[in-house]
């Protein structure tokens, strides 16, 4: 009598490699919303933060114009500047210079 070939049944692999894939895919997912979320909070403070810095700049810039705009009118500020900053005086005026006297 002819032997008959044995018949081996193995359990179906497939269900484990979708398993696998499965978790690989739910690993990266997970990886790039924390990535995203990251990104996105960083953006948004980097925005803020030079919304903060645009504003001084603008406030920065609307008192140089009103300086620009009284320099421009008359000469008076052009003079009390030139007075208080840098310390020149007119003609026939005398400067007092006060200073405190050495501690003995």
């Amino acid at each position: 009598m002819k032997k008959q070939p044995q018949i081996i049944i193995k359990p179906y692999q497939r269900k484990k490699k979708k398993k696998r894939l499965k978790r690989y895919f739910l690993v990266i997912l997970t990886f790039l919303i924390f990535f995203t979320l990251s990104l996105y909070f960083l953006l948004s403070w980097l925005v803020k933060k030079e919304s903060g810095e645009l504003e001084k700049q603008r406030l920065n810039n609307q008192i140089l114009r009103s300086e620009i705009k009284r320099f421009q009118s008359s000469n008076e500020a052009y003079e009390e500047f030139i007075r208080t900053k840098l310390g020149y005086i007119r003609e026939g005026e005398k400067i007092i210079v006060y200073s405190e006297s050495p501690k003995k």
